[in-house]
């Protein structure tokens, strides 16, 4: 093919049935809680993975009571549950599933006390970003139902109660 006989860079040679003045279609935004909840159990799984190495290393060379395959299995078996709690936050489930994977991290400071540290510290950002998530998503309801019942009415005439600035 000769560069005559292609179309310009961009273009299409596919007829389109949208108009050109069209805008382009914008994707839903997702829920906050939805990305606070998966946002934090991604990253509390890698906290979990190097927890696990540091209670493994404990246990390999002594310094804890524990066998140190059992510890990395548990471990594992903690990082790999947080991963799949996060891709299942759209579900009710995997929101309760999110709140009793936060128990183990509290309880893994029997093993290594800095554990339940790190594992109190998610808890608050789980507990925060479920509160302000919802928040968020609420406010962006109300813009949102506040807008349509805006557009809605005939001229921006303001409807019978609503307050006038």
């Amino acid at each position: 093919m000769t560069s005559e006989s292609m179309p310009p860079q961009g273009a299409s040679s596919e007829p389109r049935d949208e108009p050109a003045d069209a805008a382009p279609q914008q994707r839903p935004q997702r829920p906050a809680t939805l990305v606070f909840t998966q946002a934090v159990l991604v990253l509390q799984a890698f906290v979990a993975l190097f927890a696990t190495l540091v209670a493994w290393s404990f246990a390999h060379n002594g310094l804890l009571d524990a066998p140190a395959g059992g510890v990395a299995a548990g471990g594992i078996a903690l990082m790999v549950l947080l991963g799949y709690a996060a891709g299942k936050q759209k579900k009710r489930w995997g929101r309760i599933l999110g709140w009793i994977l936060q128990v183990p991290m509290l309880v893994g400071g029997l093993l290594v006390p800095a554990i339940a540290v790190i594992g109190a510290v998610f808890l608050g950002i789980w507990i925060l970003g479920l509160r302000l998530g919802s928040r968020i998503d609420r406010e962006r309801k109300e813009r949102d139902d506040a807008a349509t019942t805006h557009a809605a009415t005939p001229d921006g005439a303001h409807t019978p109660g609503e307050a006038t600035a």
